[in-house]
């Protein structure tokens, strides 16, 4: 093989120089174990945000809306070792008030990558997982509402046998 190196013109050596310098520093923070804690610290502060304005007003509209048919709800913040975390509690007229009906997201930290959140409704003791995000940009008022309906169906269809 001959060496045929050759070189390349201005333009595109400026170019070269431009990208190295707009995306290096974040491609050699992305490479290093200190970067990988502030993305989870970030997802992690992202995610208690989304509790705080998706979910808990998400809750509690559709807990008043139960509460109209007599039925109850408590929203807890922060309960149990995942956290960032949210549970709400379905307290269903006519089912005891011990009974295990609850929605619940929280932080699972022993995810790879930025991080991810887990949601699943929990009736009579039996974990069901709705869904898992690892982007948080898809957590939306209209997914939050309509995991929420889905899971409360849950919760009536199996109290209901």
């Amino acid at each position: 093989m001959s060496d045929t190196s050759m070189a390349i013109n201005e333009h595109a050596r400026i170019r070269l120089a431009i990208i190295q310098q707009k995306y290096g520093k974040r491609l050699a923070q992305g490479a290093s174990g200190a970067d990988a804690a502030d993305r989870r610290g970030r997802f992690k502060s992202d995610f208690r945000r989304i509790l705080a304005d998706i979910f808990a007003p998400t809750f509690k509209a559709i807990g008043d809306e139960l509460a109209a048919s007599g039925h109850a709800c408590r929203i807890e913040h922060d309960v149990g070792e995942q956290t960032p975390s949210i549970e709400f509690h379905v307290l269903l007229r006519g089912v005891p008030a011990d009974a295990n009906n609850l929605i619940r997201l929280f932080y699972n930290a022993e995810a790879e990558g930025d991080g991810e959140v887990i949601a699943e409704v929990n009736v009579h003791q039996t974990l069901t997982e709705l869904t898992r995000f690892r982007a948080l940009s898809r957590i939306t008022q209209e997914v939050a509402e309509q995991m929420c309906v889905d899971a409360i169906e849950h919760i009536f269809a199996v109290n209901a046998r």
